[in-house]
């Protein structure tokens, strides 16, 4: 039986492991190390107004959030990085990595049961 989940879409972590359990699980238990620590060190990146470093955080994550699968954290992500890389758009920076904030902690919880 698939899982569904509201807030994660895990179709692309599925091909990718091409259904090996164990390399399923080192890529999600990846993900569920990567993904708090990275939002936060974006945070970080934006109270201190390191625009250069968060576009590599945010261009980093871009794998990351293919893996999760969730459409709002993935748009939220593109436009951080776009915004980073044009630096035009600067003051949006807060709410865009809020956004990611405020979406981690139903994807944690869907990737703890995953």
């Amino acid at each position: 039986m698939v899982k569904t989940y509201a807030h994660l879409n895990l179709d692309y972590l599925e091909m990718m492991t091409g259904g090996d359990a164990e390399m399923r699980e080192t890529m999600l238990g990846m993900i569920r190390e990567e993904l708090p620590t990275e939002i936060g060190k974006m945070g970080s990146l934006v109270a201190s107004k390191n625009w250069n470093e968060l576009k590599e955080v945010s261009h980093k994550m871009k794998s990351t959030l293919a893996f999760v699968g969730n459409d709002k954290m993935t748009l939220a992500n593109r436009e951080i990085e776009g915004i980073c890389k044009n630096m035009d758009g600067l003051d949006d920076l807060a709410g865009l990595v809020l956004k990611l904030e405020n979406e981690l902690p139903a994807v944690k919880a869907e990737l703890a049961k995953a």
